[in-house]
C-alpha cells in the first residue's frame, strides 16, 4: 500500500502541478494502491475551492484504502513526536499521524513534504519525495 500525503494529492490535483507526483500517484490510484487516514482526508477535502469540487473530491476519497485513526496509531504517532524532539527535531502532530499510518502498515508514503524525510532518517519509514 501507498500512503499519499496531502502534499502529494495537491500536486496530482493541481493542472500544473509536478509531474512526477501526478504520475506516481495516478499509478498508486489506478492499481488501488492507495491508503489514506482521515487528516488526509480533511486537508484536501475540506479544501475544495467549490461544491463541485467538494463532491468531486469526496467521490475519488471513498474509493482509496481507509485506516482508522486507533489509540495504537496515536500512540506510535506520540512515541515518533517524543524520539524525533530527543534528537531535535519538533515536527508538526499531522505529520507524525500521517507517517504513523504509513509506518503502522508497513506501507511507503509518497509526500513532497520534508519532515517526513527526517523522519526516514531516524526510524523504519519508507518514503518517497516526490519534489
Amino acid at each position: 500500500m501507498i500512503v499519499v500525503d496531502s502534499s502529494a494529492f495537491i500536486e496530482y490535483y493541481r493542472p500544473q502541478g509536478n509531474k512526477v507526483a501526478s504520475q506516481l500517484v495516478g499509478e498508486a490510484i489506478a492499481n488501488d494502491q492507495v491508503l489514506v487516514n482521515g487528516i488526509i482526508q480533511a486537508e484536501i477535502v475540506a479544501f475544495a475551492p467549490s461544491k463541485r469540487e467538494f463532491e468531486l473530491l469526496t467521490v475519488d476519497f471513498s474509493a482509496f484504502h481507509w485506516l482508522d485513526l486507533t489509540k495504537h496509531i496515536f500512540d506510535l504517532a506520540t512515541e515518533l513526536g517524543f524520539t524525533m524532539r530527543q534528537k531535535g527535531f519538533t515536527l508538526p502532530t499531522t505529520d507524525l499521524l500521517i507517517a504513523a499510518t504509513a509506518l503502522h502498515t508497513q506501507s511507503t508514503l509518497y509526500h513532497l513534504d520534508k519532515h517526513f524525510v527526517v523522519i526516514s532518517d531516524h526510524t523504519s519509514l519508507k518514503q518517497v519525495d516526490l519534489r
